[in-house]
This record gives structure tokens, C-alpha cells and sequence, in this order.
């Protein structure tokens, strides 16, 4: 059931092109080195971001010419690229380009130091997610990715990007949503504990214009997989179980005897919701 935004911020339709930008800008797609496991090549690369210099990445690509579909990985805090490149590496074995990004929130606490200001947060957070959608530039940008096989797995701050994502950007086909909430309120509470009274309020009132459980409404076509962990104390119950009725069908919502970081049989459900989704082939 699509939640829908205070009629003091605005519609859908009106908030949407906060995330435009300027298709015309350069991706600059930098390769430092190449390392192959397992008959899998992993690249170390970086493309340009909007606004922020270089955003690091892992591209793990499977052998062959393709197209292949592609995957885009955002981690959580904390976590890096490195994250989710095992499973990146499981998805190449079945076809799977992936594009592994490294978030801001990989430098721990020097990028904790820079949050807690509502409007700067805010706009901090639109560029991350610009940054995003730049990725899909680069993996569509590429002959040997088929752009009309796009996913997304994102865990935590990734999943709450993920969902602000798939009401604004229709390029990507599937999205795994992992242990995520629907406000980046949530996060605040959980890792900014000097915002209390009334600047957690301002807090989120600033940032109710990008709060995810608004945007994943407006996912459909693309399809959404949410994953939960019935021992996650990061956000309450009632948030998570809020974010995923707020998903737009279709969807499937798996919960598992995991905490935060969820488990192997999550990890086995999501590889082969995106092997079905995207069409990969089923590994002999």
C-alpha cells in the first residue's frame, strides 16, 4: 500500500526531480587494476561523481562477450565494496555483471563527523543517490551489459538509497532491499544520538522530502524483493514491516532467523530471485 507524502511537502510528481541531473556529464571511468578469481575478472575502477570526486567500484564481470544483465551492490554501514563481492562473484558464475559501489559511509567516523545538519544531510543524501543512478549509466553504457536486465541489491543506508531509487529511476528492473527502513530518520536515531527533542524533529521533517517508505510506492513495473532478520535491533519492527506494505507490487517480503546482517539462506533466496528476475543461467 503506497504511503503517501504530508500535503505540506508536496506530491510524488513534484519531489521526483530533485534527482535529475545532467545526463551530458562525463562518467570518467578510471581501471586501476584487474584481479580474476575463479576464472571471474574483478576490476578496481572509479567513475565521476556529480559531486563528490571519484566514487570507487568494484566491476566483476563474468567471462564472454554478453550482454549480460547487470547488478549494482551498495553495502552497508559499516562495510565497503569488499561487502558483497563473494556474492558478486557467485552472480558472474551465472551470467551476472556486477558493479560494486563504494558508499560514503565507508570512511566511518570521518564521514559520521559530517552529518547532523538537516538540510546539508539532505542534499549530501540526493547526490548520493544521483551517484547511483550514474552507475546505471555506466553499466548501460557498456556493450557487454544488456540494458534491460538492471538489478539492485543494496543492505541498510543501501537499501533505504535503494528504495528512494525505485520510484525515480525506472532503468533498473529489480530490487533486493535488505534489513532496510523507511526513513533516514532511523538511521539518525541508530547513529546520531546527540540529535534529540526538537533537532531530531527538524531532522526529520527535512528529511521527510527523501524518505524512502515515500518513493518505493512507485517502484512498479520493477520488482522488489525485501529481506528482514526477525533478531535485527537496528530499527524497530514496526518501521521495517511499515517499508515493505509501502512497496508497490510486485513484491515478496522473506523474514529470517538472522539479525541485522541476515544469514547464508538470504543470501541463497536473493541470488536466485535475481537469476529468476533477470534470467541467468542456473549454475550445472
Amino acid at each position: 500500500m503506497k504511503t503517501e507524502l504530508p500535503p505540506s511537502v508536496g506530491s510524488f510528481e513534484e519531489l521526483r526531480p530533485m534527482f535529475n541531473y545532467d545526463r551530458e556529464l562525463g562518467l570518467d571511468v578510471e581501471e586501476t587494476s584487474v584481479e580474476h578469481k575463479n576464472g571471474i575478472a574483478v576490476h578496481d575502477i572509479s567513475y565521476a561523481s556529480q559531486a563528490n570526486g571519484g566514487v570507487p567500484a568494484y566491476l566483476v564481470r563474468p567471462p564472454g562477450t554478453g550482454p549480460f544483465p547487470g547488478v549494482i551492490f551498495v553495502h552497508p554501514a559499516p562495510g565497503n565494496r569488499a561487502t558483497f563481492l563473494d556474492e558478486a562473484i557467485m552472480l558472474a558464475k551465472q551470467g551476472a555483471l556486477g558493479l560494486l559501489v563504494e558508499a560514503p559511509w565507508a570512511r566511518g567516523e570521518a564521514w559520521g563527523r559530517t552529518l547532523g545538519q538537516p538540510e546539508s544531510d539532505r542534499g549530501a543524501f540526493i547526490n548520493i543517490a544521483i551517484d547511483l543512478r550514474r552507475a546505471v549509466d555506466l553499466l548501460i553504457s557498456r556493450p557487454d551489459v544488456d540494458a534491460n536486465r538492471i538489478g539492485y541489491a543494496g543492505h541498510s543506508f543501501g537499501a533505504l538509497f535503494g528504495g528512494v531509487l525505485s520510484g525515480v529511476e525506472t532503468r533498473i528492473q529489480a530490487f533486493v532491499l535488505l534489513a532496510g527502513t523507511g526513513s533516514f530518520t532511523d538511521i539518525a536515531v541508530l547513529s546520531m544520538p546527540f540529535l534529540q527533542g526538537e533537532a531530531l524533529e527538524a531532522y526529520r521533517q527535512a528529511m521527510t522530502r527523501i524518505d524512502p517508505i515515500y518513493y518505493v510506492g512507485h517502484a512498479a513495473p520493477s520488482a522488489l524483493l525485501f529481506q528482514f532478520g526477525l533478531q535485527d535491533e537496528a530499527f524497530p519492527r514496526e518501521k521495517v514491516e511499515a517499508f515493505a506494505e509501502a512497496g508497490s507490487e510486485p513484491k515478496l517480503v522473506k523474514w529470517y532467523d538472522a539479525d541485522h546482517y541476515l544469514n547464508d539462506e538470504a543470501r541463497s533466496d536473493r541470488i536466485e530471485w535475481l537469476r529468476t528476475r533477470l534470467g541467468l543461467v542456473r549454475p550445472q
